[in-house]
Order: C-alpha cells, then structure tokens, then sequence
C-alpha cells in the first residue's frame, strides 16, 4: 500500500473551514425544519438546540474520518477529503519503476523522467518566469527529489530552456550532468563552449568528431537567456555533454537506454539565425524500457529528415509507443513520412495558450491517421506515463481522471499519485 503523507497546514486549515462551513448551513437547515411552523419562544430555542446539536454532530464525524479516527478511519471517497495524501514511494525509480511526467508549464516544453535505478532526468524547463520556475522546484520537492542527475537542453529557445538557471541554481537540488547543443553564448564566456568541446574530441566524442567537417566553427546565440543558463551550468560546475547521434546515457546493466539520433554535424554547422536552424539541434532520442519505447523530439522540424534516412539505411527499428510530438505540434513537424516510421500509440502534446494555432490541424489529422492516442497538456494538464514491468498507464491532473484498463491487473496495487490533494485513480493497460 503507498504510504499516506500528512497535507500542508494551510491546506488542512481550508479544509476544515469548508468542513465547518458545511456543518453550520446543515445544523442552520436542520433548526429550520424543527422549527416548522410553530413561532412561539420554545420552539425556537427548541430549532437553534436542534440545529447547534446537528451541526456539532457533522463536524464531529466529518473531523473524525477527516484525521482517521476509528471507527471512521475508512476511505471511501478515493482520498479525495483526508487529512493526507497517497505519496508516490510505490512508482519511485528504486522500485523498478519508470515515471514520464510531462509537466503543464504553458507554451513549453518541461519533462521530467524518474528512472527505474533510482535516477532522475529533466529535459527542458519551460519559460523564463517566476510561475514556471516555481511550478518545477514545487514538484521536485512534492517528489522528494533532490538531485537531478540528467538536464537535458533540446534546444536554445527560452520555452523550453528558460527555466533551467533557476532549477541548477535552487540549493534544493544538486545538477550534475548536462546535454546542451554544441553552441556558444555570446554574452557570456564564448571560449568555454569550446573549451569544453576541446576537452570532449578528446574523451566521449573521440569517434563522433572524427566526422568534424573541414573549417567547421562552433555556432552561437546572443539570447540572455542562453547566456543565465550557460552561466549556471559554469557556476554549478555540472559535467557537460553535447548531444549528438551515436551517444547513449545509460546504467551499467543497460536496464534502459536513451539513444541519440540527432543531431549531428550537418545540425550544428549552422549561423543560428534562423527558427528552422535553432530548432534542428534538438535531439531525437529514444528511451528503451521493458519492451517499451518512449521518443523525446524537442522542437525539432526538418531534421526529422535526417532521422528518417539513418532509420532507413541502418535498419533501425524506430516503431514507438509513446511520442513527444515535436515543436507543441507545429505544422512543419511530425510529418506524414515520419509518422509512418515512428507509428506511436500515444502522442504527447506540450502546449498552452499561443498565437501560433499550436497544436496544428494538420498534424492532428496526421496522429489521428495512425491512429494515435493523442494527450495535450492545455486539455490535460500534467500528464503522467507509468511503466511497471510490461504494463503501460497514464494519469491526468485537471480531470483527475487515468486512461487504460484497470479491471486487468485486478488485486495489484497500482496506484499513480502525485501532488497534495490529487489522487490519480488506477488505470493501466498493457
């Protein structure tokens, strides 16, 4: 059974209030009804004793199952009004577990992955902003996540990176390894990009780089954004990495794999002048767990190109169940040829409210061709993807709601939660 974890005091305050709100309009009904019609001073004293003794009744009880006093210490609105909440601790990585969350954080990308070896993975952290910022580091902290072992930065647009200073700074968490595209800031220590990407030839991409072609220049961005998070990824003194097709982050038993299939040379050796261009360093990876296989796009566009001929002249079988769709569903991504390759079951779109018709039609219509299960976080918002053994399950916050088929694994405990006062019913599928 999870274990139940006591609510914040703030919140055990509004439910209290709202608990003795309700017992005083029942106790102010019930006084009513014994009044009647009857006007003489006796019944009215007679209405207001009745009533005072209805609403003391109410409390009472609704405080008793409230703090799980016997003999009401039963649950039987799924949690809903408890002074506790069911924790996460039985879909926690040292369980062998893997957790997806695809965080509601707007127009943006934010995505954090709890691994079955106890490791924890964050790939982009949305927008620049206070509200975002606090969004992720409430998380981590509702989690009981301290450490995040993977940071992986798609790209340098501020929807998807802006946030990520602020997570590698909090003294609440510990950042030790980075994957950013091989791009400099102009504003900030343009030398150290390529003074890590020296030390890098050198160490992990001694076989990568010998691809390197003739007179190629590392790149760069003028974005203050991209120069914080540089500056905090020097300051933390995280190890770094660049992204590039042909690397693997994994464990020592390979229990999962992330495979890199972008970007490569023809990505990077760009201006960054363009949309297009900042867009195709994403990295497309995919995750292997348990016979399942989760895809991770960034924004990336037409790059989607160059996934395609390495499927097909390596015989890569790239069939997916779930896939991030790329760029919050923008028209120039996810187009019909991938799609025919990658195939997913399920199709997770990050987006909020924008003034660029994200998510397209057209790239709905091409889900809905393969027919792909498709989730958005503006409809859905935070979406969670739990992989136990060979079952598959999602979880949604807004209408507290699960996808699957529960009644087959009936008798196992597979309950997903997440925040304080949210309980995830159970719901998975095979």
């Amino acid at each position: 059974m999870a274990e139940k974890k006591k609510k914040s005091k703030e919140q055990q305050k509004r439910d209290l209030a709202k608990l003795a709100a309700a017992g005083a309009a029942a106790g102010y009904a019930a006084g009513k009804i014994a009044k009647g019609k009857k006007r003489g001073k006796k019944a009215k004293r007679r209405a207001a004793v009745v009533g005072f003794l209805m609403a003391l009744i109410i409390v009472a009880v609704g405080a008793m199952y409230y703090f799980d006093v016997k003999p009401l210490d039963k649950d039987f609105f799924d949690g809903k009004f408890k002074s506790w909440y069911i924790s996460p601790d039985d879909f926690v990585a040292s369980d062998g577990n893997l957790q997806i969350r695809y965080l509601d954080i707007g127009q943006g990308d934010c995505i954090l992955v709890q691994l079955p070896d106890g490791k924890n993975m964050l790939i982009d952290a949305g927008k620049n902003n206070s509200a975002t910022e606090t969004k992720i580091l409430n998380t981590l902290d509702e989690l009981g996540i301290d450490t995040i072992d993977y940071g992986v930065l798609t790209h340098t647009d501020s929807d998807h990176i802006g946030g990520m200073d602020a997570v590698i700074e909090s003294d609440a968490v510990t950042f030790k390894n980075v994957y950013m595209p091989l791009i400099k800031s102009s504003k900030y220590k343009p030398e150290l990009v390529e003074n890590w990407y020296a030390e890098a030839k050198t160490s992990y991409l001694s076989e990568i780089s010998k691809n390197e072609p003739a007179g190629f220049e590392i790149g760069q961005i003028t974005t203050q954004v991209y120069a914080d998070v540089v500056k905090a990824i020097d300051e933390e003194g995280c190890n770094v990495f660049f992204s590039f097709e042909g690397m693997k982050i994994t464990n020592a038993t390979n229990e999962y794999v992330f495979d890199f299939y972008l970007p490569g040379y023809e990505q990077y050796d760009e201006d960054f002048n363009t949309a297009f261009e900042k867009n195709n360093v994403s990295p497309i990876m995919i995750l292997k767990f348990n016979g399942k296989k989760i895809m991770f796009t960034g924004d990336c566009d037409d790059a989607e190109s160059f996934f395609l001929s390495d499927v097909l002249s390596k015989g890569i079988d790239a069939d997916v169940d779930v896939l991030k769709v790329a760029h919050h569903g923008g028209q120039d991504s996810t187009s019909p040829d991938f799609l025919s390759v990658v195939k997913p079951e399920y199709s997770v779109i990050s987006v909020g409210e924008n003034s660029y018709d994200h998510p397209r039609k057209a790239v709905i219509d091409r889900l809905n061709d393969v027919g792909s299960k498709i989730f958005t976080t503006q409809d859905k918002g935070d979406i969670i993807l739990t992989i136990k053994g060979d079952k598959m399950g999602w979880a949604f916050e807004k209408d507290n709601s699960s996808y699957g088929s529960a009644s087959e694994y009936e008798g196992e405990d597979l309950s997903v939660s997440y925040l304080p006062n949210f309980v995830y019913a159970r719901s998975y599928a095979s």
